[in-house]
């Protein structure tokens, strides 16, 4: 399914999930769209099996879990090393995301958790291990996230006119 073909009710199913995949349930998403229970189920199925819904993720407050550091890494590999290179990565501990970005330099983004600084310094030290070169450090405080408002609320029944 290519994204021209996205309907309003596509649009709103995906908004709500991403603004609260748990607790949407799917009678609540039908009667926000205006279809019934089962179409939601049906259209979330087929948008899972065209590739376009690809998991549901938690997110986590890393520091309430004990993992006391949590940091975002800029690292640059070799443009085409990255598939195995990427592969390797996520395997490493402590690492929870990769982000593979489209530039010469700094062209991976990686979320890493540990404990204390001496986990830390043994993933980094495996990343550097993989031919990785990492050019930035940075403390994560917070990250906030939304849906994407493109999807936005015009799947909405309301009627605006009054």
């Amino acid at each position: 399914m290519a994204s021209e073909e996205l309907d309003s009710v596509n649009k709103g199913i995906l908004y709500l999930l991403q603004e609260d995949a748990r607790k949407n349930t799917t009678t609540a998403i039908g009667e926000q769209v205006g279809v019934s229970s089962s179409t939601v189920a049906n259209r979330i199925t087929k948008l899972e099996e065209d590739g376009i819904i690809t998991g549901y993720h938690p997110t986590i407050d890393y520091e309430q879990t004990g993992m006391g550091h949590h940091l975002l890494i800029m690292a640059t590999i070799p443009i085409g090393d990255q598939e195995g290179i990427v592969d390797d990565l996520v395997s490493v501990p402590g690492v929870v995301s990769v982000s593979e970005l489209l530039t010469n330099n700094a062209n991976l983004s990686i979320e890493l958790v540990g404990q204390n600084k001496q986990e830390i310094e043994k993933s980094i030290g495996e990343m550097s291990e993989l031919g990785i070169d990492i050019e930035r450090i940075d403390l994560l405080k917070r990250i906030r996230a939304s849906p994407y408002n493109h999807f936005g609320k015009e799947f909405t029944n309301e009627d605006d006119t009054g």
